[in-house]
């Protein structure tokens, strides 16, 4: 079953795969989580200075809906072998600033990469410059369960470069909280503030644009 979803996900463009056992699943009987990886594009991303562009902005939302069907395709697929399967939107805020799972959370168990300093994922083959998706299933899997530290360092890049002074600079340990290490409020109000004009303030890019771990 692995190598039937890599190979439906592979011929639709998913830049990473990986699967892994979530306890925690928002659908009751289905543990078993496929994590999506999207690359963005590096020309797109390589625009962004000190603010998003409307390109960027554009980029992003039709990655999300991208993104939102490739995940409903593999649902479909995976219900059409007679299993069960759910997908977790690709960009939905049902609680605060919080979704109804971290897509972060399946990516680094399944081993794809971990969380920086920004709160982004770092993939290991594309750095921050990533969107995720995460379906979940009751389908048989092989699947892992990985802690992954931040291999940050001593890097500050993308603290420096936060001018909505979001992001603490704390290098994130396994179990530690989004607000332990970044202020998912500040980076909010910031982005409404000042790129209204832009998307209507729902995007930035700034911290992932000066990742070296993405260039």
């Amino acid at each position: 079953m692995n190598e039937y979803i890599k190979s439906f996900l592979d011929e639709r463009f998913v830049s990473d795969i990986g699967f892994t056992k979530c306890t925690d699943t928002p659908f009751a009987g289905l543990e078993n989580a496929v994590s999506l990886v999207f690359h963005l594009s590096d020309a797109v991303v390589d625009q962004i200075d000190d603010a998003p562009t409307h390109t960027y902005f554009q980029h992003y939302r039709t990655m999300n809906a991208y993104m939102d069907s490739v995940m409903h395709q593999l649902v479909m697929a995976l219900q059409h072998k007679g299993y069960n399967a759910a997908a977790i939107p690709a960009s939905q805020s049902i609680e605060g600033l919080k979704g109804l799972f971290s897509h972060k959370k399946a990516a680094v168990s399944a081993g794809l990469g971990y969380i920086g300093k920004s709160c982004l994922f770092i993939s290991h083959k594309y750095g921050p410059r990533v969107r995720l998706g995460t379906v979940f299933t009751d389908a048989p899997l092989e699947t892992v369960c990985k802690e992954q530290q931040s291999l940050c360092g001593d890097c500050t890049l993308c603290k420096d470069a936060c001018k909505a002074m979001a992001i603490k600079g704390v290098e994130y340990k396994d179990g530690m909280c989004r607000e332990d290490i970044y202020d998912a409020k500040a980076c909010s109000d910031y982005m409404k503030d000042n790129f209204k004009h832009i998307g209507r303030g729902a995007v930035c890019g700034v911290c992932m644009r000066v990742c070296p771990k993405g260039m």
